[in-house]
């Protein structure tokens, strides 16, 4: 039997593991070493905003790994990887032996290199401890500003504001999630969320945190205030590399890996967020989960390629219904068109370039999130797209429904 040691036991990790033992569960002998409890980190947020309890963001229990034979190394970090001796160094001393190893080491919180951000009351939410944290920050804390107006953000803006704490959102652009989102869909999404009770300092840049020992107030770099008692950072994330790159093993924003997610070190792997593949790091689930389906079957014996993949993005707060995948921004060689009903929130946009669908945004209802996730990964023609599924027939009624046709092409085919 082979031995197979992954390291981090998060979603990457165990996916990968689940979806190898179902297509090979004899041929390895497998470790996981992971520095905290497994839990589903994407599922913190809503934690914090008290729609799940903390139970159910575990990802699997004691019982899990034993009925499938794997040593688990738990609250344990991996420091050193002797490639040489194919050995595993972990910072109590224990030394793993591994015929293939799979890094799955994750991100860590980027912190903005702003005067002031080792005061106290200057937080991140990325682990489990983050989470129970912050549940306690009302206890503490009476006006918090989020620094960050992505998903992150956005989520844990609204898991403060569920607290009982008056939380302010900053952020340098003039719309929220601008990465994801067009102007129209930022601005209705920044409404509803001021209707929820968040607030917004927007097309500001934080210059320094204020205070002696403790936060106080932030300083913009426009010279005005915002009076606060706690920084919550959420600014992006950085691949966790440090081990490969003290190991050795190439590293540039991420750990670097081919089409089949191998390292410049044949017998090592890496997924999840710590991996660069073709120039790209991923943050979200779906393209997690991809490359765990992708790895497992190459290592049971069936080597499959990974081209990269298109992520989608949604937002957990109740009430908030978006989704978005895709390149959304126009240029002067894509054509778009959308549908909008002010009345009832509901925005709908396709983009295209030439002829095929790249990008697509849903906000207020998202019913068809699953088809245009698989257009806009697939790079559908236009030819494909279910208008009539899409966009009910509400345009020929007398509503407020409005057809922004950009192309006359897309309009046929909306029409047809």
């Amino acid at each position: 039997m082979k031995r197979l040691v992954v390291i981090g036991n998060g979603v990457a990790g165990i996916q990968f593991i689940e979806r190898l033992l179902s297509m090979n569960s004899s041929r390895f002998d497998i470790t996981i070493i992971g520095n905290e409890p497994a839990y589903k980190r994407y599922l913190l947020s809503r934690i914090l905003q008290h729609d799940m309890a903390v139970e159910k963001a575990k990802v699997e229990d004691d019982d899990w790994y034993n009925q499938r034979g794997i040593r688990l190394i738990e609250n344990e970090t991996a420091v050193m990887i002797d490639s040489l001796s194919r050995q595993v160094k972990t910072d109590r001393g224990r030394k793993i032996a591994y015929d293939t190893l799979v890094l799955a080491t994750g991100a860590n919180p980027h912190i903005l290199p702003v005067k002031g951000a080792g005061k106290t009351g200057v937080m991140t939410f990325r682990s489990m401890e983050d989470c129970k944290a912050l549940m306690e920050a009302s206890k503490r804390y009476r006006k918090a500003a989020v620094i960050g107006a992505g998903i992150l953000g956005l989520e844990t803006a609204m898991g403060l504001v569920q607290q009982g704490i008056d939380t302010t959102v900053v952020h340098h652009q003039p719309n929220v999630m601008n990465r994801q989102l067009d102007r129209l869909a930022s601005e209705m999404l920044q409404e509803d969320l001021e209707t929820l009770g968040v607030k917004f300092a927007l097309c500001k840049r934080t210059k320094e945190i204020n205070g002696e020992a403790n936060v106080q107030s932030l300083t913009f770099s426009d010279g005005t205030l915002l009076e606060i008692d706690l920084v919550l950072m959420a600014v992006g994330v950085k691949p966790n590399v440090e081990l490969a790159k003290k190991s050795g093993l190439e590293v540039h924003r991420g750990i670097l890996v081919d089409d089949y997610l191998q390292t410049s070190d044949p017998s090592i792997y890496a997924i999840g967020e710590c991996a660069e593949h073709r120039g790209v790091t991923y943050g979200v689930i779906d393209p997690i989960l991809d490359q765990a389906e992708h790895l497992a079957q190459t290592l049971a014996g069936s080597p499959k390629q990974y081209h990269g993949s298109t992520p989608s993005t949604t937002l957990n707060i109740s009430g908030i219904s978006l989704f978005s995948a895709g390149q959304v921004l126009e240029t002067e060689d894509t054509r778009t068109y959308q549908w909008i009903d002010p009345i009832r929130h509901i925005y709908k946009k396709i983009v295209t370039l030439h002829g095929y669908v790249i990008g697509a945004i849903l906000y207020g209802d998202t019913s068809e999130a699953v088809i245009l996730a698989k257009l806009v990964s697939r790079l559908a023609p236009v030819s494909d797209i279910p208008s009539n599924q899409l966009f009910p027939e509400e345009r020929k009624r007398k509503t407020n429904l409005t057809l922004v046709p950009r192309s006359d092409q897309v309009n046929r085919t909306a029409q047809s």
